[in-house]
């Protein structure tokens, strides 16, 4: 139960359990009294039409019959000696009893019964002869002790109560801290894999305020363990890739430095080609600089928009005349509107087809197909977007394989024959990731393989 909830329950029962217990003191005090009793028969007698009394004289009849005790038997009797009402068994309302019956049945029960007779003073001229009893071996009753127990039934009832509410929430409240005082200090440790006390949390403190900090707090956990991983993701990719122009610098250098390349014109294409390497590399140092600094939304935010439909043609006129050296078909469909803007990152955007483009290369033979198309389409909530698929007749995909493709070092069943590091699939996901896209894959052991980039508009 939440704890609003508990101090909800412990404010209506304070203020429920004293009315309840003042209602019910006057019940009680009218249940232990002879009014419950005789007072009905004593309306019942003022009604009779044969009994001329004024108010002063009922009223005196019904003191008297309030002052009666608990356990105290009672009869009236009228003067022409017919039992008007009684709760002493033996005397039936409505019977005649003459003065000698009277005499010869208080006499018989006398041995255990205590007796007493009293005639109102009233001032009509009716007479009553009220008879009062109790048995010989019955104690005096104590009128306070009587009144005093409700009371104090009160009182022990209403201690409990709050007594109870107030351990019960304020257990509730120091264990729920001491939960989350334990998991935040374990995220603070960096322990970040872990699900925050999901089964040592109790049942009954797993719904309130403090524990579903706790929940909020996960959340916040996982998204910082998603963070961590993609920053992970990113930096393993770029280097990865800066081996690519590093590895051209230190061969062509190498190449000058003993001689091989010595020709003017060789030698003014090799520097070339170095300055082209370099510059690619502080393109990729700028990049991984400005992206540690950033967080991914704020990454986003400073996004400029660009033509995609330019970076799809280019890359698809690479990917033709890559697919001519490899003995490729290659094919691409491209129907999209050239105003198209979108917030983007050129080179990454560009390093997620090649990744992709580079996979279908590998795992596809002389003489199968490439297709490469885009196209702008709608979703089912009719928000427009545009989708790029890449497309290859190759072997395909091991369908335990597909759930991590997209795993950093993951290699698949069919790729441990090649060389790699399983970084290049990872970079994709990671790439489009960022940018606020979507990626999915489809394969067919012995079919081919299928990734779609969906980029909303």
């Amino acid at each position: 139960m939440k704890i609003r909830h508990q101090l909800r329950v412990f404010i209506i029962g304070m203020i429920a359990i004293p009315i309840i217990c003042s209602a019910s003191v006057p019940l009680f005090l009218y249940i232990a009294s002879p009014e419950r009793v005789l007072m009905k028969g004593y309306k019942e007698i003022k009604k009779l039409e044969n009994l001329e009394l004024e108010n002063e004289d009922w009223e005196v009849v019904r003191q008297e019959l309030l002052n009666v005790p608990p356990g105290v038997q009672t009869a009236i009797i009228a003067e022409h000696s017919t039992v008007l009402l009684s709760t002493i068994p033996n005397m039936k309302v409505g019977s005649v009893l003459n003065d000698s019956e009277l005499l010869t049945f208080l006499r018989h029960t006398s041995r255990k019964y205590f007796y007493q007779v009293v005639t109102p003073q009233l001032k009509s001229d009716v007479n009553f002869l009220i008879i009062h009893r109790t048995p010989k071996d019955m104690k005096k009753p104590r009128k306070e002790h009587w009144f005093f127990m409700p009371i104090c039934v009160f009182v022990v009832t209403f201690e409990i109560f709050c007594l109870f509410m107030i351990i019960t929430i304020s257990n509730n409240i120091s264990h729920s801290i001491s939960l989350l005082e334990k998991d935040t200090d374990r995220i603070a440790s960096g322990d970040l894999d872990f699900d925050l006390s999901s089964e040592t949390t109790p049942k009954h403190l797993k719904n309130n305020e403090i524990t579903s900090l706790a929940q909020n707090l996960n959340k916040m956990r996982l998204s910082l363990k998603e963070e961590t991983e993609r920053r992970t993701r990113f930096v393993m990719g770029i280097s990865h890739d800066l081996r690519t122009p590093v590895a051209l610098i230190k061969g062509y250098t190498e190449a000058l430095a003993d001689g091989v390349v010595c020709e003017p014109e060789e030698v003014k294409k090799s520097l070339a080609v170095i300055g082209a390497k370099t510059e690619q590399l502080e393109t990729m140092i700028d990049s991984l600089i400005n992206f540690m600094k950033l967080d991914s939304t704020q990454w986003r935010q400073q996004l400029l928009p660009h033509d995609i439909v330019p970076i799809i043609k280019d890359f698809a006129h690479t990917a033709e005349m890559t697919g001519t050296v490899y003995k490729r078909n290659i094919k691409a469909q491209l129907s999209l509107s050239e105003s198209i803007k979108i917030p983007v990152d050129k080179m990454l955007f560009s390093r997620a087809l090649e990744n992709i483009f580079s996979n279908a290369l590998r795992y596809t033979k002389d003489g199968d197909s490439i297709l490469i198309s885009a196209e702008e389409m709608t979703d089912e909530q009719n928000a427009a977007k545009v989708v790029i698929t890449i497309s290859d007749t190759g072997i395909g995909i091991e369908k335990e394989d597909l759930a991590h493709i997209f795993d950093l070092f993951y290699r698949g069943t069919n790729s441990r024959r090649e060389q790699g590091m399983g970084i290049g699939l990872s970079v994709v996901k990671n790439i489009i990731d960022t940018h606020g896209w979507k990626i999915f894959v489809e394969s067919e052991r012995g079919k081919g393989t299928n990734f779609k980039i969906e980029i909303p508009l």
